[in-house]
């Protein structure tokens, strides 16, 4: 097993030579951000969505530096925190799902991130965050129904003094980053270190330990008044254990407690380069990128001190992006017309083994079987106390699409029309097999072999149309009016979580075949090709208000989102040890969102809220109709409202921000028999600035609010991940 240290030492020998796309700064006019990286030909304030935006100054007050912190702050954005670094489960506006495909797009430095699993990684040197919310598929394409979080990172062009800082607290929490611009070169590095927060009682041990190391690499260089050349590299190292999830039955939440391993190992790096040219009467992006990313996670998936059965999934794998854009050079034109082509390829190689233990064994497969054979006949035994299914799987995907969005200036009138055509392609190659020796007692005195092996090919093709209509109206310098009608989809994709079970029942009813005897109900499961789901699409109608002067902002946005094909996670009946996505007819949900901004000389006041009612208009699954229901997990209500002040001390400033968090109610299944209320969170940050460097406090959770931020099912069982406990933080940073 190699060490940690010897992991960091990969990260920190990748060839300096390969280079990363950064995007060009465009400038925005708005009170609190002044550069952003969207693809968008208009500023910020006149793009008809709903937008969020902060700075780094924001950022680093609230302590924000993974995306989880956007919570809130984001309207109606929720990003709950558990598991692992693999679980980035992300919900808005309605929709999302805990597996696979996200609902919203990540771009550093115009660079799409395809792997939902690299999503959560630290954010030292990341400089601004800009989220346009809605679909928003005509610009971004696949999986961006939900909206796009853009981040832009440090860049050699700007006039950054050198920044160093150190954090540590509760659960032995640490965090030190470095950031600094050297010539062409911009250069990021943080270190992460937890003890952990939650017990495993089993253990007696802490379960979520993490230690992660990551770096960021910048460089671009201007050739003269027509060409920009500019390189990003990312990488990110972590170990860390997690799946605090704790058994509830009875109405009673117990403790984290099981017996085997949990832990998630994740290798990413993102790496492309970028080449803006300003032609005489066009500009021309392009844009390419590399993305790799290998993690190893084993996870106890019945969660409980008894030997049930593990799993492991390994993955490597490799994806390439290139994407060109075509604009005019003269922005100031009335006509802005943008044409872009997009591309990308990538291959994953799993292997996903079960191990089944003793009990696992007993009570998933001998018990199952004894129940249906007639005592004539009499009792399977099975001798291994440990069987491996072994699950290997090759999943190439490609997307390829073109797409136009004209953007007309009619003075106090903005119009905008967008359309694009998107193919994607899907297939996945399975090889699954175990082996088990097997006797009929009283009958047989000896163990018998049986092989089962299933494998196989399965593939998948979609066409997506998604197109844009939107106006934006400015009744006054300070006030717009916008609406907006867009499609956004999210890919479909293969199960593979269920080939556990698939294996299983085959080899069940193997066993029985070799013996002779044939049931009249074998034991049934999806097959292969059942394991396909379908994208989801969204129709979203919007219309929205923003307002802002020198020290205010108002922003209010209504929308409805009407969904096909909505993508969720569900779990066989009975004691099932896999999960499967499925798509689960038709949803809707509408909602108002809103966001005020206050900033008076040293006053500073934020209130985010939205409001989200998000049910199935249609969903049917073979045993209960769940139409009107809520869709589990997403909260009704976020909030997210604050204040500060820095206070003049003796050439010094005090800065004293506090804000409440607030989230809920929850749903937490497609019944409606478990839910949550909603709950407020208080957090604050008290840090003294004198030149050069900044002391701080900071706390989250301080009222010590319980609750819930995940719920799941494993073989019949309930089980719940707890929030995150008060935390308290100290820090200084230096600016050198």
């Amino acid at each position: 097993m190699r060490t940690f240290a010897a992991e960091m030492k990969t990260v920190l020998l990748i060839p300096l030579f390969f280079t990363v796309p950064a995007e060009p700064e465009m400038p925005v006019e708005l009170p609190s951000v002044t550069v952003t990286a969207l693809k968008e030909q208009v500023e910020t304030d006149r793009i008809a969505s709903a937008v969020s935006a902060f700075s780094y100054e924001t950022i680093k007050r609230n302590g924000t530096y993974r995306e989880q912190s956007l919570s809130q702050m984001v309207p109606g954005l929720h990003i709950p925190e558990y598991g692992a670094s693999l679980t980035s489960t992300i919900y808005l506006r309605g929709l999302g799902s805990r597996m696979e495909n996200p609902v919203m797009g990540l771009y550093i430095d115009g660079i799409p991130v395809l792997d939902k699993n690299a999503y959560d990684f630290d954010w030292e040197g990341v400089r601004n965050v800009t989220m346009l919310r809605g679909p928003q598929g005509t610009l971004y394409g696949r999986n961006s129904m939900g909206g796009v979080l853009s981040l832009r990172t440090l860049s050699p062009s700007e006039d950054a003094a050198p920044e160093v800082s150190v954090e540590y607290g509760t659960a032995g929490t640490m965090r030190a980053g470095a950031q600094f611009v050297t010539g062409r070169n911009a250069l990021s590095l943080t270190y992460r270190h937890k003890d952990g927060y939650f017990r495993n009682e089993y253990k007696d041990e802490l379960c979520d330990p993490f230690d992660g190391l990551s770096m960021r690499w910048k460089w671009e260089l201007h050739s003269g008044e027509r060409l920009i050349v500019a390189n990003m590299l990312q990488a990110s190292l972590s170990r860390e254990g997690g799946f605090a999830y704790g058994l509830w039955t009875d109405s009673v939440q117990y403790p984290v407690s099981y017996n085997d391993e949990g832990s998630y190992r994740r290798l990413s790096v993102i790496e492309g380069v970028k080449l803006d040219y300003y032609g005489d009467r066009i500009k021309t992006d392009a844009i390419a990128s590399f993305q790799m990313l290998s993690d190893d996670m084993n996870m106890d998936q019945d969660y409980t001190s008894r030997p049930v059965f593990t799993l492991e999934q390994e993955q490597m794998s490799g994806a390439g992006t290139v994407e060109l854009n075509f604009r005019r050079t003269d922005s100031e034109a009335r006509w802005q017309p943008l044409t872009g082509l997009f591309a990308f390829y990538k291959g994953n190689r799993m292997k996903a083994p079960v191990i089944f233990k003793r009990d696992g064994i007993q009570t998933l497969m001998l018990d199952n079987a004894n129940r249906n054979i007639p005592d004539e006949i009499g009792e399977l035994a099975i001798s291994e106390s440990v069987m491996p299914v072994y699950s290997d799987f090759m999943i190439k995907s490609w997307n390829v699409a073109l797409f136009h969005e004209s953007v007309l200036d009619l003075d106090r009138w903005l119009l905008a029309a967008g359309l694009r055509f998107d193919y994607e392609g899907a297939v996945m190659d399975y090889v699954s097999k175990t082996e088990l020796h097997y006797r009929m007692e009283p009958v047989m005195t000896d163990y018998k072999l049986v092989k089962v092996r299933y494998a196989g090919t399965e593939d998948h093709s979609h066409f997506e149309v998604l197109p844009k209509l939107s106006v934006l109206f400015r009744a006054t310098d300070a006030l717009s009016l916008y609406a907006t009608l867009s499609k956004g989809y999210r890919a479909g994709g293969f199960n593979t979580q269920i080939f556990s079970d698939i294996l299983q029942n085959k080899t069940m009813n193997a066993t029985m075949n070799d013996m002779g005897v044939y049931m009249d109900s074998p034991y049934m499961s999806v097959s292969a090709g059942n394991t396909e789901y379908d994208p989801e699409t969204a129709w979203n109608a919007e219309l929205g208000m923003r307002m802002a002067a020198d020290d205010w902002r108002v922003e209010a946005s209504a929308y409805y989102t009407d969904v096909r094909n909505q993508q969720l996670t569900v779990f066989p009946p009975g004691k099932s040890t896999g999960r499967m996505m499925t798509n689960a007819g038709r949803s809707r949900s509408y909602g108002v969102e809103a966001q005020l901004m206050w900033n008076p000389d040293r006053l500073r006041t934020h209130v985010t809220w939205a409001w989200c009612d998000a049910r199935f208009t249609d969903y049917n699954d073979g045993n209960n109709d769940y139409s009107g229901n809520r869709i589990p997990y997403v909260p009704e209500h976020t909030l997210h409202a604050g204040a500060g002040y820095s206070f003049p001390v003796g050439g010094r400033t005090l800065d004293v921000d506090c804000a409440l968090r607030g989230e809920g109610p929850f749903s937490w299944n497609e019944q409606g028999t478990r839910r949550e209320d909603f709950r407020l969170m208080l957090e604050s940050r008290v840090g003294l600035v004198m030149d050069g460097w900044e002391i701080y406090l900071r706390g989250e959770n301080l009222t010590g609010t319980g609750g819930s931020s995940f719920y799941f099912k494993s073989m019949g069982n309930e089980f719940f991940a707890p929030v995150k406990p008060r935390t308290i933080m100290t820090g200084i940073i230096f600016k050198l």
